[in-house]
């Protein structure tokens, strides 16, 4: 059934397209490459050249060893050849070997995400010996892409560093899914045997490849080169058709897992209305397409070119909008030598980790070399670069990870020549369940509580990934907010200052939402009537009791009175001509949370600070002795230990009076014969507690030995017995007044 389907197709696509006469008999598929889809969880893209009108891929999973289950997809093939010498810009463009042919495209939709593909390609698929593999990306979870520069073919010495290095690369990291290719994959675009030498590499069947032009793409087969089109580029390509108008094929973006790929023509930008095309461009395509990391590359270098000029030309026309959008990663070539620079933001190292791009020029990754040099012969530049290397054939492997993307670079003996962490700068997913008017009730103007010239402008946690930007926009056209949103790890508001008392402001919110659309509401604020300034509130323990003081400028009548308290009780309501309030209650031996607070008179709070004062303290009181044995009418005066020491009044009780009494100072009578317990307490510590039994015995008959205690007789001193310890886990705080906001 296969087999027949295959001949309908083949005889119906024969129909729809005319001859093609050819001058070389190159076969019915070559020059086959893997490009990506603009999705690459569901599409990728294939590119080959064919001197028959009607040719195939015929692809499946990779587990499908008999091709069982295989598709066929017809290339759509264009006729396609360059002329050995044509006029371009008043010069000749010379071009060698570009036979009449068929590029032919074919675009794989409708793929499994997470899965290992095969495909091959001709009249008749099936009888091709060549198979080519890719893995469909998961939409999320870690992978590593390979990345290079500059092979720069001449011949098939040179194009065998490249091979060696991939292979390399693949058995350090085995998950590599496709590599990205900063240009000068040939040394002249305008020789077809230079494109033959690429395309006899292995490699190319491994993996898909994307691919920015670089000069050399843009050379023809003259021995002084001409500087041509990209025409040589887009005849071997495949690349997702979402690219800018004036360079399409050689700019384009697409999505792996949490990372938006972009690629730069850096060689067609040579008048102000490509470059301002390809800019535009650029930013459209951020504004429409979310992802956690943004890794944009393209040929020539951005600092310590070989070109001076041309690197500051990049930095003015790009650097701003790789800051304004984000972007992570900016990968180069060009200048044959290994730069890396720290995070950059606004032209000089980034501060904060969640803002900068890390540039990188990769070594060569062919046989072709320059020394380490900078721009304009100056090191103005050389501070920026965490690594750098000259003279190694080299290639790097980034691996993508949820939380940052690791970089290690190894040159063609596998040894690790750089080696670095880039953290992420924003989540790995936007919030769920987002809906529009949702997100904006969620946005408001709030007036600062201390601060009645003060607002906050607040756009919500809610927009990540699904708005590019939350502006507000004043009634004298003062916006607010409205830069683009870039990552969800830095604040999301902002302060609105100079406002006056006792207005009303009407603001306009505008928001653009990642799908292009966008939405506006009213919002109002209405600030309250100045009542002029209050601070240095403080606690003052250096005295005989703390003192808290403040100091107050008040403008007019709002404030009715002050307001303190402690631990949540009023203790005083001091009048608004007073600075100061004494708290002789204070106890330092546990904690005290002090709030003061300004009641306008409207009864409303409008001003209010916290301090602290105290530690809480664990506290002990004994009797030295547990017991005391005294005649009636004998004395004995206690000796009481407190941990930790401190002056405190003591309170003592007698359980039974008839036997023995205690007075304030601690001296106890016996009264009566028999026991009494006497109890200690701390005043300002109820629960802490120690006691004592003191036994009284008749008096002994005359004749008779006396038998005495420790404190026997009227004139024995007091107190070495106790009954145990009784200790109560209280709070104390040390002196300590601190300021809460």
């Amino acid at each position: 059934m296969k087999k027949r389907f295959f001949l309908l197709a083949f005889l119906m696509a024969a129909l729809a397209f005319p001859a093609l006469t050819v001058s070389a008999a190159g076969g019915q598929a070559y020059n086959v490459m893997t490009n990506p889809g603009a999705d690459m969880a569901t599409e990728m893209n294939i590119s080959w050249h064919s001197d028959v009108a009607v040719s195939f891929v015929q692809y499946t999973k990779v587990s499908d060893t008999n091709w069982q289950n295989a598709n066929l997809v017809l290339g759509q093939a264009t006729e396609f050849s360059v002329p050995d010498s044509q006029q371009f810009s008043g010069k000749t463009v010379l071009s060698s070997g570009f036979t009449a042919r068929y590029h032919c495209k074919a675009t794989l939709t409708g793929l499994e995400p997470n899965t290992e593909y095969k495909y091959r390609v001709g009249q008749d698929p099936a009888g091709s010996q060549d198979v080519y593999y890719f893995k469909t990306a998961s939409g999320a979870g870690p992978f590593s892409f390979l990345f290079f520069t500059d092979p720069q073919y001449v011949n098939d010495s040179g194009a065998s560093i490249f091979n060696n290095l991939v292979q390399k690369a693949r058995t350090i990291d085995p998950d590599i899914r496709f590599s990205v290719v900063s240009g000068d994959f040939v040394d002249r675009g305008g020789k077809i045997e230079q494109w033959d030498i690429l395309f006899r590499q292995s490699s190319l069947r491994q993996m898909p490849f994307a691919v920015t032009p670089g000069n050399h793409e843009y050379y023809d087969a003259s021995s002084t080169p001409v500087f041509f089109n990209n025409t040589y580029y887009n005849g071997f390509y495949n690349n997702p058709a979402n690219g800018a108008t004036s360079v399409l094929g050689s700019s384009y973006y697409f999505r792996y897992n949490n990372v938006l790929f972009v690629s730069i023509d850096s060689e067609a930008a040579v008048t102000a209305a490509q470059k301002g095309a390809q800019k535009t461009w650029f930013e459209n395509g951020m504004k429409s397409n979310h992802a956690q990391y943004i890794v944009v590359f393209m040929h020539r270098s951005f600092y310590g070119g070989i070109y001076g000029s041309v690197s500051a030309g990049l930095r003015a026309d790009w650097q701003g909008l790789f800051d304004k959008y984000g972007v992570d990663l900016v990968l180069t070539g060009h200048d044959h030598i290994y730069r890396r620079t720290t995070r950059i933001y606004e032209g000089i190292a980034a501060t904060d980790p969640n803002k900068g791009t890390t540039y990188m020029s990769g070594g060569s990754a062919g046989a072709k070399f320059y020394d380490l040099q900078y721009e304009d012969g100056k090191d103005k530049f050389r501070d920026l670069f965490e690594c750098e290397f000259a003279r190694q054939s080299s290639v790097s492997i980034f691996q993508v990870g949820i939380d940052s993307i690791k970089l290690i670079t190894i040159n063609s003996s596998g040894q690790y020549l750089d080696e670095v962490t880039l953290p992420a700068k924003r989540s790995p997913s936007p919030a769920s369940n987002f809906t529009k008017e949702s997100y904006l009730d969620s946005v408001r103007v709030t007036l600062d509580d201390k601060d009645p010239t003060k607002a906050v402008f607040y756009w919500g946690n809610q927009w990540y990934g699904h708005v590019n930007s939350a502006r507000l926009i004043s009634a004298d056209g003062t916006i607010y907010g409205h830069k683009y949103l870039d990552t969800n790890r830095l604040g999301n508001y902002v302060n609105i200052t100079g406002l006056e008392p006792n207005r009303t402001y009407d603001f306009t919110l505008q928001v653009e939402f990642k799908d292009g659309t966008t939405a506006e509401r009213e919002l109002s604020l209405l600030t309250k009537l100045s009542y002029g300034r209050i601070e240095n509130v403080e606690l003052d323990v250096n005295g005989e009791a703390p003192v808290l003081n403040w100091f107050a400028l008040l403008q007019n009548d709002q404030i009715d009175k002050f307001r303190v308290r402690v631990n949540d009780k009023l203790v005083a309501e001091p009048a608004i001509t007073e600075s100061s309030c004494a708290l002789p209650a204070l106890a330092p031996y546990r904690e005290n949370t002090i709030t003061f607070e300004a009641i306008d008179i409207y009864g409303d709070v409008v001003f209010t600070e916290t301090l602290t004062y105290g530690e809480d303290v664990e506290f002990s009181i004994t009797f030295t002795e547990e017991r005391i044995e005294l005649q009636p009418g004998g004395t004995a005066n206690t000796v009481l230990t407190i941990t930790p020491q401190a002056d405190f009044a003591i309170t003592y009780k007698s359980s039974d009076e008839s036997v023995a009494t205690i007075d304030a100072g601690g001296k106890i009578t016996a009264v009566g014969v028999g026991e009494a317990v006497i109890t200690a307490k701390i005043s300002d510590q109820l629960d802490v507690t120690c006691a004592i039994t003191v036994t009284v015995t008749a008096a002994e008959e005359p004749g008779k030995t006396s038998k005495k205690g420790c404190f026997g007789g009227l004139t024995a001193v007091a107190g070495l017995g106790c009954l145990g310890i009784a200790a109560l886990f209280h709070r104390r705080r040390r002196h300590k007044a601190n300021r809460e906001n």
